[in-house]
Formats: C-alpha cells, sequence, structure tokens
C-alpha cells in the first residue's frame, strides 16, 4: 500500500496545469511570458495551500405567492320546476367552477341536463356512472367524488344520494377540480336534489 491518499495531489502538477490554462497567448514576446509564468508557478509551489472560500449563506427562497380564494356563493333554487332546478345548477356550476361543461346524470347513467359538453361525452356518463356503481361495493372505496381524464379533458364529479335514488354533477375542464370545490358542487347538487 502506499502513503498517499486518495485525494493526494501533487502541487507542481497543479501549479503547472493552472498556469498553461491561464497563460497569455503566444506573441512575439511569448518566451517572456512563459518564463514569467515559471516563476509563477514556482512560487506557487512553495505556498501553503490557499484558504477556501467561506461558501454563501444559501438564498431563502421566495415565499409562494398567496394564493387567492374567492367566497363562492351557495346555489339557492327558486323554483320547483325539476328541469329548472337543473337549469340552474349548471349555471352556477359553469360560472362559478373552472369548467367548460357540465352534466346531470341519475344512478342510472341517463343525462338529465348537459350543457358545454359534446355528445361523445354525454355518451360516456352512462357507462361510467354505471361502472362507479359497482366500485362502490368495493369496501373501503368511496367513488361518490373524484375525477378521470376523457381525451384531453378531466372529469370531475360529485354525487348525492335521495330517496328516489343517486344524482350525479359532473365538470368538464383542463384540470381536477379542488376538494374545495367538489365539496360546493356536492353542496349545490343536494340542494339541487332534494324533494324532487
Amino acid at each position: 500500500m502506499t502513503d498517499r491518499s486518495v485525494s493526494w495531489t501533487n502541487a507542481e502538477s497543479v501549479a503547472r496545469l493552472l498556469a498553461r490554462a491561464t497563460a497569455p497567448r503566444r506573441s512575439g514576446k511569448g518566451s517572456i511570458a512563459l518564463a514569467a509564468t515559471r516563476v509563477d508557478v514556482a512560487r506557487a509551489s512553495r505556498l501553503p495551500p490557499a484558504a477556501v472560500p467561506a461558501a454563501a449563506p444559501a438564498a431563502t427562497p421566495p415565499a409562494p405567492a398567496a394564493t387567492v380564494v374567492v367566497e363562492v356563493p351557495r346555489l339557492e333554487q327558486r323554483s320547483d320546476n325539476p328541469s329548472d332546478r337543473l337549469d340552474a345548477l349548471l349555471a352556477w356550476t359553469l360560472d362559478h367552477q373552472r369548467c367548460s361543461g357540465a352534466f346531470v346524470a341519475d344512478d342510472n347513467g341517463l343525462t338529465l341536463a348537459a350543457h358545454g359538453i359534446s355528445e361523445a361525452h354525454v355518451s360516456l356518463v352512462g357507462p361510467l356512472l354505471s361502472a362507479l356503481v359497482a366500485v362502490r361495493s368495493i369496501p373501503g372505496i368511496d367513488a361518490t367524488s373524484g375525477a378521470l381524464w376523457l381525451g384531453t379533458n378531466m372529469m370531475s364529479w360529485v354525487e348525492a344520494r335521495t330517496e328516489r335514488g343517486g344524482f350525479c354533477l359532473g365538470a368538464v375542464g383542463p384540470e381536477a377540480l379542488s376538494t374545495l370545490a367538489l365539496e360546493q358542487l356536492k353542496d349545490a347538487l343536494e340542494t339541487t336534489v332534494r324533494g324532487l
């Protein structure tokens, strides 16, 4: 085994490399510049190792921008007509949530009302809600709200149960709705289907 450690370096070798890297380009007086560099290398090899400068304190990351929570008013239903109530629910959803379309369906998958979503999305609602009925039967799984990708859009949904069955309110947009938004949707859906 040798006396040298893994991190051992030859000061003369390092000084020569540094001198070559920092040497001025040769001009007509190249031999003078080279001679001056050799003198500097010789001096550098006799000097004690330079002190390592202290690391600058790490910059503190900027504080995250405060998220503005917009107060969403509760949905108030003013009509006893089921069609008017569903229309009011869809209008409230489109006005107060980040979505481009919304629908209401029953637990049989029948779309009761829809606005701003394509016929293709409407046709997917029935089979999707039927599949969620089976998912809800798995112990420990709550499929009464959630989100999933439908092509290039995200569909978020909530469900409400009544004595007449279950109803689903879905919103289609570029991203999944937040937990707070889903709670607001569920409250609005329960207000709408109560007494239907």
